[in-house]
């Protein structure tokens, strides 16, 4: 009896350890597709822009204070959106970093930053929950 449980506490650990590489591959992967994101979002945002005020001055502006307020500011925007995918991608990729070395803070970046993807809506949100789910079968 001994033997069984010993042989379900070997098939645990290395349950876990391969769900910690996935989970580290996943991050490095993600990191990288953050980053060349927030790269392509900060190429494009002239362009964005104007074409978002070309498009709002067709329309009008109207009573909608909170459009106009977008449409006027979104550089500054962009630039928040950039600075949030790079800053979530830096810790992705030290979160991956940590899960292959196993190390005992990489599950708390993991967890801060892939509660931060689940902002980004519908895919972030999707592929988040996804994460999460997998990281609640790893024992910290």
């Amino acid at each position: 009896m001994k033997s069984h449980s010993l042989e379900n506490l070997r098939s645990s650990s290395y349950n876990e350890r391969f769900i910690k590489e996935i989970l580290s591959i996943f991050d490095c992967i993600s990191s990288i597709l953050l980053v060349i994101t927030g790269l392509v979002l900060l190429y494009f945002t002239p362009f964005l822009g104007s074409l978002i005020q070309s498009i709002a001055s067709d329309v009008g502006y109207g009573s909608a204070k909170l459009f106009y307020f977008f449409v006027a500011d979104f550089e500054f925007f962009s630039i928040l959106g950039v600075i949030f995918l790079l800053f979530n991608g830096l810790l992705l990729f030290l979160a991956g970093l940590g899960f292959l070395k196993d190390r005992k803070w990489s599950i708390k970046i993991h967890y801060l930053s892939w509660i931060m993807v689940l902002l980004i809506f519908p895919i972030g949100t999707l592929y988040g929950v996804f994460i999460l789910w997998l990281t609640s079968k790893v024992n910290h």
